[in-house]
């Protein structure tokens, strides 16, 4: 196949693309609030892991003596090979027909749909990465064997001593304030969130903790806001339910919650000790024929190739190098409720 460009240029839909991409994160609601999106013109990145948390204490000293000298955090320094993440869908010979004496502007049309699929695709994999990272501390990858353990504590995954599913009368909130407590006897400082999916929600809801008296000895379940006053009442962080999937499935599962720390913007990487969702340099972003900036060749790239034989179908191709990375595994924390 050959680049083509009759209608629109790589340069051109590798914007389009990346645009799809960020409406998709802000609009799904997204782990990059946690994992940030940074790029490098790289296909490598290297880290010191494990150096957020608790430091020594520095020591008092006697006028005219010497400081102390101390030590950085410890960490290990660590390098990751970024692995290649993509899809291609094809542009049919049939609507490639139908669009055949149509204006270029339906023929784009009909390209950049296509070309939305695919950012949709891309977006989906990388999250579900994200979410592994900050489910299980390790970056694991099926289809190419990869599993990158970025050194999370065992004690940061746990399962409730009696599962919440179990019964209505489980603490729920002593449950809450336990796991919060080892996160900030970790870390020495709170989690900014407790992450949750819509069935973790709806079974800390029913919690009898929850429950509203009424005249005459019933009791009706708590609402979505009077649960959340409650949590944030004992001191604990505010709860967000995620509830994103792709044709795989859910991405949190619905026994589980997680223990974050606060969010931000999806491209802010300075604003997270957590860590960060690298974008490396492919190749195809340097080739020529691809007209990219070299500020811009960072990131996903896409373009259109189409047969120069029949059936002459096109392809809108699209490329990354990908991996979200947890430099600071013990900044998140999850626990099995159901």
């Amino acid at each position: 196949m050959a680049l083509w460009t009759d209608v629109i240029d790589p340069a051109t839909l590798t914007g389009y693309i990346r645009e799809a991409l960020s409406d998709i994160e802000s609009r799904k609601g997204s782990l990059a609030r946690y994992l940030p999106n940074r790029e490098t013109p790289d296909i490598s990145v290297r880290f010191v892991a494990g150096q957020a948390g608790l430091v020594a204490e520095a020591s008092y000293r006697a006028y005219d003596a010497e400081p102390e000298v101390g030590k950085k955090p410890s960490g290990q320094r660590i390098v990751l090979e970024l692995p290649a993440v993509g899809q291609n869908i094809p542009v049919s010979e049939y609507d490639q027909l139908r669009t055949r004496n149509a204006s270029d502007e339906l023929v784009l049309r009909e390209i950049l749909n296509t070309a939305s699929q695919v950012a949709q695709a891309v977006s989906d994999r990388v999250e579900r990465v994200r979410a592994t990272v900050l489910r299980t501390g390790v970056a694991t990858i099926s289809e190419i064997a990869a599993a990158d353990d970025y050194g999370r504590t065992a004690g940061h995954t746990v399962t409730a001593g009696t599962l919440w599913s179990s019964a209505t009368s489980v603490s729920r909130l002593t449950d809450l304030q336990t796991w919060v407590d080892t996160y900030e006897t970790t870390n020495g400082t709170l989690p900014g969130r407790i992450v949750m999916s819509r069935n973790a929600f709806r079974l800390l809801q029913t919690g009898d903790e929850f429950k509203t008296s009424l005249v005459g000895g019933g009791s009706r379940r708590a609402t979505a806001d009077q649960v959340n006053e409650i949590v944030e009442g004992e001191g604990l962080p505010p709860i967000e339910v995620y509830t994103r999937r792709t044709s795989a499935g859910l991405l949190l599962p619905a026994d589980e919650l997680l223990l974050l720390p606060e969010p931000v913007d999806p491209n802010d990487w300075q604003g997270t000790q957590l860590g960060s969702t690298f974008w490396g340099q492919t190749l195809t972003s340097s080739e020529a024929d691809w007209d990219l900036a070299d500020v811009d060749q960072p990131g996903v790239v896409a373009g259109v190739y189409r047969n120069e034989k029949p059936p002459m179908i096109a392809e809108v191709v699209s490329d990354a190098i990908a991996l979200p990375v947890a430099a600071n595994a013990n900044l998140s924390f999850k626990a099995k409720v159901a």
